[in-house]
């Protein structure tokens, strides 16, 4: 089973909240620029899933799994952040 390392690696100080802020606003509108191409939701799942690496016990990563962190991540912005001041 081939397995991929990943190693984060956290800066010595700690990162400003609004660098955060505004990193789950880019992460929200990449994923909503991302869905409003002209490919269909369908089609990003299935190359999603064949880029994606087996799971522990070999299987193939779920499309309602894909289609659950694609609703996440597109939820970061409303879910996290207050609204911007007016």
């Amino acid at each position: 089973m081939n397995t991929t390392k990943i190693s984060v690696k956290q800066p010595d100080e700690p990162v400003a909240l609004e660098v955060l802020a505004d990193s789950i606003v880019a992460i929200a509108a990449g994923i909503k620029k991302l869905r409003s191409t002209r490919l269909k939701d369908s089609t990003l799942f299935l190359l999603v899933q064949h880029a994606a690496p087996k799971v522990r016990d070999g299987r193939a990563v779920g499309i309602a799994e894909i289609k659950a962190v694609f609703a996440g991540i597109e939820s970061l912005q409303q879910a996290h952040l207050k609204p911007p001041k007016k």
